[in-house]
């Protein structure tokens, strides 16, 4: 098991994706990238937060890149140019599943590990769904699960974020005024924070694909999806999150048939985007006892 962070130096070491696209089921262009370590080594699939740049996937794939292939994408459209992609239905879940299932086959990858991340956690439960037979076994990392009938299981955070986003993608009006009051408190609210965050707030044309894309991701019963999940699951949870907390991670354990909980005192909502993280030490720890298993 590894006990200690990676070493900064080490962890900078220079491990520089392949990019590509594929097309997916409805016409969208979805760009990937992807690490090879070797052509023996384990898959992971990683499921990143929407609107999130590529290059937010490093902290990873430098920490996982010596012993593991990887596979991350940009979620899809929200960060195009151009003035199209603003319906929710470009967004629905089961499109986000499409888009995995295209990068895994343009990857030749049989059978991954899956590691999902924020809203990637919730991707991660409709893809286990959707084919099962592709999937090892199962990292959900400070998963958002919208769990909004439950309050118990929902932070201040995300109940405003609920509330501004739904506004936003009510109308291009509503959108607007949302996006100009967020522009102002910006650059307070992101001290401290990795970079690369805030990009879906950056730019109009991203804001309102984000926010109606919330507004599909958040129709979805992650809690039934969970219920339908044999795999073997851990999920990682932290007690500064204040973006997902720690109930709603208890909850969906609790309706996963094969999981398990680690809940990080230290952790907050970032570690996934952090060199070095104890987060990422968690998920090494789980894939390494997996990986042995399946060699076993």
């Amino acid at each position: 098991m590894m006990n200690a962070n990676l070493n900064q130096a080490e962890a900078v070491s220079c491990i520089t994706p392949v990019y590509g696209s594929v097309v997916s089921s409805d016409g969208s262009q979805v760009r990937y990238h992807y690490h090879l370590a070797g052509e023996e080594q384990p898959w992971i699939v990683l499921i990143m937060p929407f609107g999130l740049r590529s290059e937010m996937t490093q902290p990873f794939m430098q920490f996982f890149g010596r012993h593991y292939n990887i596979v991350s994408w940009e979620s899809r459209l929200i960060l195009d140019d151009g003035s199209e992609g603003f319906a929710p239905e470009h967004y629905q879940v089961r499109l986000h599943v499409a888009d995995l299932l295209k990068v895994m086959d343009a990857c030749a990858i049989k059978r991954a590990f899956l590691v999902g991340y924020c809203s990637g956690a919730g991707i991660a439960l409709a893809a286990l769904n959707r084919a099962p037979q592709l999937f090892r076994s199962v990292c959900l990392v400070h998963g958002e699960y919208t769990l909004l009938q439950n309050k118990p299981c929902m932070t201040q955070f995300a109940l405003d974020i609920d509330s501004l986003l739904g506004l936003a993608a009510g109308s291009e009006r509503g959108a607007n005024m949302v996006f100009e009051k967020l522009q102002s408190e910006r650059m307070d609210s992101s001290q401290h924070l990795p970079d690369g965050l805030d990009v879906p707030y950056s730019d109009i044309r991203f804001f309102r694909r984000y926010s109606n894309n919330y507004l599909s991701y958040k129709a979805e019963d992650y809690e039934n999806l969970a219920r339908q999940v044999s795999h073997k699951t851990l999920l990682l949870s932290g007690e500064k999150d204040i973006q997902a907390n720690v109930t709603s991670t208890l909850h969906m354990a609790d309706l996963l048939e094969n999981s398990t909980v680690f809940i990080d005192p230290q952790a907050d909502h970032y570690g996934m985007i952090r060199y070095g993280s104890r987060t990422m030490i968690n998920v090494w720890n789980f894939l390494s006892v997996e990986q042995a298993a399946a060699q076993g």
